[in-house]
């Protein structure tokens, strides 16, 4: 029997993971307020999720010439991604192997190597050492510099979609993708995608699990939270958000599909690069795509959006990580991507439809920080969890999945529902018990 009053502070890694395991019931539509600020879930879920899956990194545009680099955090701990002499993609722990010190303090750049600011070991962008000041005299010939190469991190892409991993043992990316990779072909595979400008990144009072929790199946709060989108007339009615299909796979990954769309939303001259790219099925489901919402596991969200601009209808499509800093704080990294084959014009349109929605001073941008950062407040401290405050997570469960759906994975022909929730949770606990 759970008792109404409990502490975190002097209970055993394995007694917090038995509370966990006690109150969070996905398949039952139960998720505790507790999880989403508390300082030892936090710590847990550092450990036992994002020091153990994929993570995403970036993409393979941001680094296209040989020697570009960026620096990006995996589970806290600074990388290296970089793009060696001979065009390959590494990445690696920025931190010298001699003394422990930051190797590159830039966010981005071109080096063919990187010199240690504190006493110069020096690494070609392969990882390799390949200088030391003074080494035949201060180490008599007796250093073995093949062992003192950086410490790499996995790193897997998946159509320029680049994700690391601490944990030697993860399974292949295309396996932890499964059936989703067939979403994101028409995500990013639809074309040859870039990333136009550099990231953009805003610290947010919020946990990282709302966001996910948000992307990953919540259309419900659109013709609440988003209700200016049908007062301004960029839509038909507050409920348009409804239409469509709600999709999840194995691994906690999940989608919004939101149909039908009368007009194509795409660079029309981009048709032949689309379907070369993708089946029968693919490209009939993009072209009649009104929207397209959804996560990763863990943290990485995207979409698909579109909005007249110049009066035509225009897509844009981003991504965005909520990586988390603390258990009530997060930053939100946003890419926005685009067909790298559209005409200049395009592309430039496809922008200001990202910069009006879903950039950091878009309207829907800013609709949702102030949901997350409220949810986020009262969920912190002590009595969430002392009285076992409980979020209804059961929309949805009379219905059953549909069969006749093209693409794969657990299908609903309804938007307004939790599953794809119960599912991310279902997973997240899994990991917590692993």
């Amino acid at each position: 029997m759970i008792k109404e009053e409990v502490s975190f502070e002097n209970m055993t890694q394995s007694r917090v993971i038995d509370y966990i395991n006690e109150t969070v019931k996905p398949s039952e539509g139960a998720i505790p307020a507790y999880i989403l600020a508390n300082p030892s879930v936090y710590k847990l879920e550092h450990e036992k999720v994002f020091l153990k899956t994929w993570l995403f990194v970036g993409h393979e545009s941001e680094i296209p010439n040989k020697g570009d680099f960026i620096t990006r955090d995996v589970a806290g701990y600074s990388v290296i991604i970089s793009r060696d002499s001979e065009g390959e993609i590494h990445g690696f722990y920025n931190m010298c192997t001699h003394r422990g010190m930051k190797l590159c303090r830039a966010d981005k750049g071109n080096k063919s190597s990187y010199v240690c600011p504190y006493h110069g070991f020096n690494f070609k962008n392969n990882g390799e050492l390949i200088g030391v000041p003074l080494k035949q005299d201060i180490y008599g010939g007796n250093l073995d510099t093949s062992k003192l190469s950086l410490h790499q991190v996995k790193l897997e892409s998946y159509k320029g979609l680049m994700f690391a991993s601490w944990n030697e043992d993860v399974e292949p990316l295309h396996e932890f993708l499964g059936e989703f990779k067939w979403y994101l072909d028409i995500l990013v595979g639809r074309a040859e995608m870039e990333v136009v400008g550099v990231p953009q990144r805003f610290v947010i009072h919020s946990n990282w699990k709302i966001g996910s929790d948000n992307f990953v199946g919540d259309s419900y709060h659109t013709m609440v939270t988003h209700g200016s989108i049908a007062k301004l007339g960029m839509v038909p009615s507050a409920t348009y958000s409804k239409k469509g299909y709600q999709i999840h796979t194995d691994h906690g990954h999940g989608l919004n599909l939101g149909t039908p769309n009368p007009d194509f939303a795409f660079p029309e001259e981009l048709i032949p690069e689309f379907k070369s790219n993708l089946t029968d099925e693919q490209f009939d489901v993009m072209a009649n795509l009104k929207n397209m919402i959804g996560n990763i596991f863990p943290n990485l969200s995207f979409l698909i959006s579109h909005t007249k601009i110049k009066g035509k209808l225009i897509s844009n499509t981003s991504i965005r990580l909520w990586r988390p800093i603390g258990p009530d704080k997060m930053e939100v990294i946003a890419w926005f991507l685009v067909e790298k084959n559209a005409s200049e014009d395009w592309k430039q349109r496809s922008r200001e439809s990202f910069v009006l929605t879903f950039s950091p001073s878009g309207i829907f941008e800013q609709d949702d920080t102030e949901v997350f950062t409220d949810i986020t407040a009262v969920a912190t401290g002590a009595m969430p969890l002392q009285k076992n405050i409980m979020y209804n997570y059961t929309m949805g469960m009379h219905r059953q999945p549909v069969t006749d759906f093209v693409g794969p994975g657990t299908v609903y022909d309804d938007k307004f529902s939790e599953a794809n929730q119960r599912n991310f949770y279902q997973y997240w606990l899994d990991l917590i018990n692993k």
